[in-house]
Formats: C-alpha cells, sequence, structure tokens
C-alpha cells in the first residue's frame, strides 16, 4: 500500500472492514500505522492512540455489545494531499447477520507512507428513527 494514493486506502480500509469482526481487525492491521491517532465523537472520553487500542477497541464492542460484524457503503471519497475526506453508512451487525447500529458517518483521515495515520469520525443522524427515518440510506 506504499505508493497508493490516501484515498486508495481509505476506501480499501473501509470497503474491507468485514464483514466480521475479525475482517475488520485484519483491516487494521493492514491501513493503520501502529501509532494512529484515531479520534470519534461517540469516544471522545477515550481517545485512541495506538492500533493496538483500535483492534482492542474493536473487541471491546464485539464482547460488551455483541459487535460481530460490519457492512460499509462508501459513498464519496475525496483527497487532498495526504488528507481523505469521506462519507461512508456503516452498519454493525450482531452474530446473525442482524443490524444493531446504523451510521451516516464522515471522516478526515490522514494517511502516509501508505498507513493510516489519524482519522476523525463526524456523526450525522445516528438517531435516524427518532427524526422520522427508517433508514439512513
Amino acid at each position: 500500500m506504499n505508493g497508493d494514493a490516501p484515498s486508495a486506502v481509505v476506501r480499501e480500509f473501509w470497503e474491507s472492514f468485514g464483514p466480521t469482526c475479525d475482517d475488520a481487525i485484519g483491516a487494521c492491521r493492514r491501513t493503520v500505522h501502529e501509532q494512529v491517532a484515531w479520534e470519534s465523537v461517540l469516544a471522545e472520553a477515550r481517545p485512541i492512540g495506538s492500533r493496538d487500542e483500535l483492534i482492542e477497541d474493536l473487541e471491546r464492542a464485539r464482547r460488551d455489545l455483541g459487535a460481530e460484524g460490519y457492512r460499509f457503503d462508501v459513498k464519496y471519497v475525496a483527497e487532498q494531499g495526504d488528507v481523505v475526506l469521506s462519507q461512508r453508512i456503516e452498519e454493525i451487525l450482531d452474530k446473525d447477520g442482524k443490524i444493531l447500529h446504523v451510521f451516516d458517518v464522515m471522516a478526515l483521515t490522514r494517511v502516509r507512507d501508505g498507513r493510516i495515520t489519524w482519522n476523525r469520525d463526524y456523526f450525522y443522524n445516528t438517531q435516524s428513527q427518532a427524526w422520522g427515518r427508517d433508514d439512513a440510506r
């Protein structure tokens, strides 16, 4: 991935982040730098400062929330230099493939030397049913 454009690295990361939790962990190992800074408004109290912490967070979600799988629909990707802006629809799935959560997410991601070094997620309309929509798509 060293010679890939930053947008290609980001798209590869999200598109290979599932369908299983083990696939998501593999995507992290392949495309995320060891010293990544990962920020999310849903987890501001627990900022992530390494790839190992990111993987631990996935394992915690599996154990505590039943998040056994993921499905992503990458809508848009744009890059300027080493920074990528992306939008994705993220579905978190249980062991039977049923949807636990749906998120509409914008992210800013920095890629250096073919690895994700920083990511900040911004969630839009995380309570889609509360706003009268059944589907975030």
